[in-house]
């Protein structure tokens, strides 16, 4: 009997203990739960507080890139402003009077743009592109400076040679110290500007 009861007694306490451990784990799990459901909540409002945040950005970038907005004013101020500058240098190189330079320009005659291509004596090519019908802006100075340089002024070596497939339709608009004469393009190729257009160099002419 007393070795029942002390079973007994035995199996009543640790029940209680057992008991005891089970509420402790319960109490422990459920601040662990609420530490983890904290956490969570917080790492949620950062995430959110973030992705409004970036929300906001782009709405912001939007409003720059709509139409109308700060990006297309100044692609078109940018646009508008090459324009003006490349026509200020257009008639800055047009208005060039200089009479005791040796220089031509191009006129290409009928409907379409021509290829022109001027090569040195070395055969690299100094300048190539397709002009468009009517006076060409470009001035290819062969004697001398230009008193005011662009990027329509092009220094071409006066033994230079020049190519086109359009040879009818290219004529000289070439201005010589002292005088302006116009001449057509004699032929597909040119080998030396000075012999074959009979420019005036005075010094290689020696006069």
């Amino acid at each position: 009997m007393r070795i029942t009861r002390v079973l007994l007694y035995l199996a009543i306490i640790l029940s209680i203990i057992s008991i005891i451990m089970s509420i402790g784990s319960e109490i422990r799990f459920s601040k662990f739960q609420n530490y983890m459901e904290s956490l969570f909540n917080r790492q949620n409002a950062k995430v959110n507080d973030n992705i409004s945040m970036l929300n906001t950005k782009l709405e912001e970038m939007e409003k720059y890139f709509e139409p109308n907005g700060i990006v297309e004013k100044f692609i078109n101020y940018k646009s508008n402003l090459e324009k003006h500058l490349n026509d200020l240098e257009k008639l800055l190189t047009l208005a060039q009077e200089d009479k005791n330079v040796g220089y031509f320009q191009l006129y290409i005659t009928g409907s379409r743009e021509v290829w022109i291509g001027i090569k040195d004596e070395k055969g690299k090519y100094v300048f190539q592109g397709m002009l468009k019908p009517g006076l060409s802006p470009y001035k290819f100075y062969f004697f001398k400076d230009p008193s005011i340089r662009t990027s329509y002024t092009i220094n071409v070596p006066y033994n230079s040679q020049i190519q086109t497939a359009n040879p009818d339709n290219v004529y000289f608009l070439i201005q010589e110290p002292g005088q302006r004469r116009l001449k057509k393009m004699p032929e597909a190729k040119i080998k030396n500007i000075s012999e074959e257009l009979n420019l005036y160099i005075p010094t290689i002419r020696g006069k």
